[in-house]
């Protein structure tokens, strides 16, 4: 990788990896609708643009030897449940016009983003499910209108390989969490929404909204093993979706006490049950990343977020 477009760059795990693509020496241009929000940006020249538009693709892969295909339309569970029609609409057309995009201009080396979200939800439906293993996507039962139009866009990628001979990667995220990502507003992700609940407790001890019962599960990824993941996938000769995430699952009822414990708070749980929670258990399986590129996310969930909690407790108590 030489000269690398980021698209996504002014989001969450856009911007970090900008910033670690010009650690490795590369010449980058970000890509969004949006100037990164929370810090500026590291990339070497940033353009706005809607890659819902053909002619705004064709400008951002111009010139480039790889691209990282993480823009989209997305939030947490209380974006994807608000908005359908206009994620589903979003993403299939940044999906298909970026990677035709690619293929005018020949870019070398295509990276694309998906999620957990393809799996099936008839495997995710108690909070000790197994881990999602990369070939049980079929038969197809996605989450949501977003994990459909994600299914949909690596089918489509896969045959843009096939046809054109297109060196593609496709890594599976899995909750991705971290520093300078969104934590209100309504797009952000639990882990997100739960330190900044706390954050906000003044003294030692308070109340906070759960949504659900507490006890759906989840997996989580820090923001910097994502990064890691994204590079070594790129430099991999995978030729299969994989996945990118923790294989540890801890319930919203464990997650709390995580952070409570990291913010010196005693924390009360006011349960929601309207609000929405989606699958029940849902974590990665990490025997293929292991087995083919040696390595897995490493980095604990203690530690991300301390550094998570940290980051947003300051966002917060700023003013």
């Amino acid at each position: 990788m030489k000269r690398v477009t980021v698209t996504g760059a002014g989001g969450f795990i856009g911007s970090h990896l900008v910033s670690r693509l010009k650690q490795e020496g590369c010449w980058v241009r970000g890509v969004d609708i949006k100037y990164p929000e929370f810090s500026k940006t590291d990339a070497d020249e940033f353009e706005i643009l809607d890659l819902r538009k053909r002619d705004d693709c064709l400008q951002a892969m111009r010139n480039v030897d790889t691209v990282f295909s993480l823009a989209a339309n997305m939030g947490g569970i209380g974006w994807t449940h608000t908005a359908p029609a206009a994620i589903m609409h979003d993403n299939l057309l940044i999906s298909t016009n970026t990677l035709e995009a690619c293929r005018i201009n020949e870019v070398e080396n295509i990276f694309y983003a998906s999620s957990a979200c393809v799996y099936p939800n008839y495997l995710q439906e108690t909070n000790d499910s197994p881990g999602l293993k990369e070939d049980k996507v079929f038969p197809a039962d996605p989450d949501m209108e977003y994990g459909w139009e994600k299914l949909t866009s690596e089918i489509l990628h896969g045959t843009y390989k096939k046809s054109y001979g297109l060196n593609i990667k496709i890594a599976r995220f899995h909750n991705i969490y971290g520093p300078l990502g969104t934590y209100d507003g309504g797009r952000e992700k639990s882990p997100a929404a739960i330190c900044r609940k706390i954050a906000k407790i003044q003294g030692v001890e308070g109340i906070i909204d759960v949504w659900g019962d507490g006890t759906q599960a989840r997996s989580y990824c820090y923001v910097d093993d994502c990064v890691e993941g994204c590079l070594r996938i790129m430099r991999s000769n995978l030729d299969r979706p994989i996945n990118l995430g923790s294989d540890r699952m801890v319930t919203i009822n464990e997650l709390i006490d995580i952070v409570s414990e990291i913010a010196g708070k005693r924390v009360h749980r006011k349960y929601d049950l309207s609000k929405p929670v989606g699958p029940k258990g849902r974590n990665s399986d990490n025997t293929l990343i292991q087995e083919l590129l040696g390595w897995a996310p490493s980095i604990s969930l203690e530690a991300g977020l301390l550094e998570t909690y940290k980051w947003i407790s300051a966002q917060v108590n700023q003013f």
